[in-house]
């Protein structure tokens, strides 16, 4: 097909140049067919090029485009790259934060625990240091109830005594009234 494309221009050229070729000599026709055949081959290879160009120019912007699309997909990579760590280090951040309240927090418990338990100890060691004064209190605590029984103890009984003497010395005035002769 290719070589129809050449033959053609080849024969419009010898055609025009038959006319013009009875004058020349045969020298100056192979020239002629030379050239116009140097002359077609020239036109086909600057149609090749041309072609070539554009094939390389589409290629070159085809390769332009996957390049940039290859640098925005990079790039929008890139910020999801940094915006997973931004969060991670927000994530890490929160937690060590939380993690320093809670042993804070548990720092002040075992610290107020330490205090309670220092504080049961000096009350006990105090308490072991006056013993004796104890001991005492709860001596006099206890005479002191039964002081308190023993006065209940003796009032109950005073009172069942007047009240006793009462009706005796009641009983006596009667006795004495009944026997007497003017009743």
């Amino acid at each position: 097909m290719k070589r129809n494309l050449l033959i053609l221009p080849l024969m419009a050229l010898s055609l025009s140049l038959g006319i013009k070729a009875q004058a020349s000599t045969l020298q100056d026709q192979l020239a002629a067919v030379a050239a116009a055949e140097n002359a077609g081959k020239a036109e086909e290879q600057s149609r090749e090029d041309a072609r070539q160009a554009r094939f390389d120019a589409q290629a070159r912007q085809e390769r332009a485009r996957q390049a940039k699309i290859a640098a925005d997909r990079a790039e929008r990579q890139r910020q999801r790259d940094a915006t997973v760590a931004a969060d991670k280090a927000r994530a890490v951040a929160d937690y060590q934060a939380d993690k320093k309240r809670d042993q804070s927090y548990e720092d002040q418990l075992r610290q107020l625990e330490l205090d309670q338990r220092k504080l049961a100890i000096k009350r006990e060691a105090a308490r072991v240091a006056r013993e004796d004064e104890y001991i005492d209190q709860e001596l006099k605590s206890r005479a002191a109830r039964t002081d308190v029984v023993q006065s209940e103890a003796d009032a109950t009984r005073n009172l069942s005594q007047g009240g006793h003497d009462l009706m005796k010395s009641e009983g006596e005035a009667r006795v004495k009234k009944a026997s007497s002769w003017f009743n």
